[in-house]
């Protein structure tokens, strides 16, 4: 009988037992496109080249990410995170035939910074928990594409690492919680102004306490709702946070119309509307039901201040909806997460897909300039979330 070397052994034990480790993954409602993970092996990481869309990097971080890590966990009973995901297929997108789509723009200002597209990455916690990378690989990305990038004050690395890893003229702005102890916030805010970020976006959706996110318990097996957060926050102590920072403030986590035309009347420039990913308030509108409710009672708002959103964006065409609906830049939360298991290489690839994806919507849209799009809800029909939010007037 012939010998047989270790590589002929290995190759004929995967011959024999591959069909027995393929993985098979909970998708979690996402859309199924086609990926396969019939080769795939629990715990590690699927070719990067397999990834075509947002949400196949979602489905490569549970398989390869430990629970703990994988980031879907919501408050209660996950309304508000099943919200945002689903409630684009309630809307419909009027696509213009006979115009003019040679020529696409999707440069745009935040806070009068230059970026090259309309979205960015917004903060979220502990990057180092996806690669060793961590926030550095989100921020040398970003740099690349020409996206804005927020890292969270919750990051693996420090303030000042990540603006050290960012490309020469980079702008960044960072996130910032309104802490109980005002000791810890005042060196925040310095730092972050020392380290060249040039704004901040304030959490405020959170006062006191986290959401209660279940899944998260079982996980860590404990009750830990302490956030270290100032219950006694309000709108004074928002104006008293803008005296101790040259930066601008950004309020993030609006929820309501009301909270938005308090930042308007304080004096803000812009705001942040944003449900923490569905993390904090279970049941709280998704980001399209606040942007309606703020054109029906302030539409001075959009006129007077800039609005950024997020929530469940995981496409183009949940950008450009948002875009429409009157935001001037759109937030990526998890997604960018998700890629990061790859690396650099893995947001590299992120931003490039959803950048084609933009591309190609708006010239389907009959839209070549974004600028032309903020704002312009003729190109939405959100009558049925209208229905189903405001009801029958």
């Amino acid at each position: 009988m012939p010998s047989l070397n270790v590589a002929h052994v290995i190759l004929w034990l995967t011959m024999i037992f591959s069909p027995c480790f393929s993985v098979t993954i909970d998708r979690e409602g996402l859309p199924d496109t086609g990926l396969s993970t019939a080769s795939w092996v629990s715990g590690t990481l699927p070719p990067l080249n397999s990834m075509w869309e947002l949400n196949d990097f979602q489905i490569a971080a549970k398989n390869t990410l430990a629970a703990r890590w994988y980031g879907t966990t919501a408050s209660l009973d996950q309304v508000t995170y099943q919200a945002n995901m689903n409630i684009w297929t309630k809307i419909r997108l009027n696509g213009y035939t006979f115009r003019d789509v040679s020529d696409v723009n999707l440069h745009t200002t935040i806070l009068g910074y230059n970026f090259t597209v309309p979205f960015f990455i917004a903060p979220a916690a502990y990057a180092g928990h996806t690669s060793n990378s961590a926030e550095l690989s989100l921020a040398r990305a970003a740099g690349k594409i020409g996206a804005l990038y927020v890292p969270s004050i919750d990051s693996t690395k420090t303030i000042e690492e990540i603006a050290e890893a960012g490309l020469a003229n980079q702008v960044m702005f960072h996130q910032e919680y309104v802490w109980s102890n005002r000791t810890l916030l005042r060196d925040d805010l310095r730092r972050i102004e020392d380290a060249g970020y040039k704004a901040i976006f304030l959490t405020v959706d959170n006062t006191g306490v986290n959401g209660i996110r279940i899944q998260a318990m079982r996980e860590t097996g404990s009750l830990d709702s302490d956030s270290g957060h100032d219950a006694s926050f309000s709108a004074a102590a928002l104006s008293d946070i803008q005296k101790l920072t040259s930066l601008p403030i950004v309020p993030k986590g609006i929820k309501t119309a009301a909270d938005a035309k308090t930042c308007l009347d304080l004096g803000f420039k812009a705001i942040y509307v944003s449900n923490h990913g569905g993390r904090v308030l279970d049941n709280a509108p998704t980001a399209v039901e606040v942007l309606l409710d703020i054109h029906r009672q302030y539409p001075e708002v959009f006129e007077k201040m800039e609005v950024y959103a997020d929530g469940g964006v995981r496409n183009a065409n949940h950008i450009i909806t948002l875009l429409a609906l009157g935001a001037r830049a759109v937030g990526l939360g998890r997604s960018p997460m998700y890629a990061n298991i790859y690396g650099e290489d893995g947001v590299n690839r992120m931003f490039t897909l959803l950048r084609a994806e933009l591309e190609s919507s708006l010239k389907l849209l009959g839209e070549a300039n974004i600028h032309q799009l903020r704002g312009d809800t003729s190109y939405v029909n959100t009558k049925q979330v209208e229905l189903e939010y405001f009801g029958r007037d």
